[in-house]
């Protein structure tokens, strides 16, 4: 149903105000993901969110947050900063 689909899209979401958001996809992930990833951080930039989009090399779906194991990755000192 159509409200349904509006309320857990992130895309149709409206950032709290105030709210950074960085938008971080593995560059080994398809061209759809890729392109959903970019247009997510545009859509929240365009609703007053300060908006990031991060392509890290060599990564893609499961292996994308295993930076956070480190702790000077700068995928954890993003968030950090957040």
């Amino acid at each position: 149903d159509e409200r349904e689909a509006f309320s857990e899209s992130p895309a149709l979401l409206r950032p709290v105000q105030g709210t950074r958001i960085t938008c971080w996809v593995g560059g080994g992930e398809r061209s759809e993901f890729l392109r959903q990833s970019v247009l997510l951080a545009n859509i929240w930039r365009g609703l007053g969110a300060a908006t990031q989009s991060v392509v890290e090399p060599d990564r893609h779906h499961f292996n994308v947050v295993d930076g956070l194991a480190d702790p000077d990755h700068p995928l954890t000192r993003t968030l950090v900063e957040e």
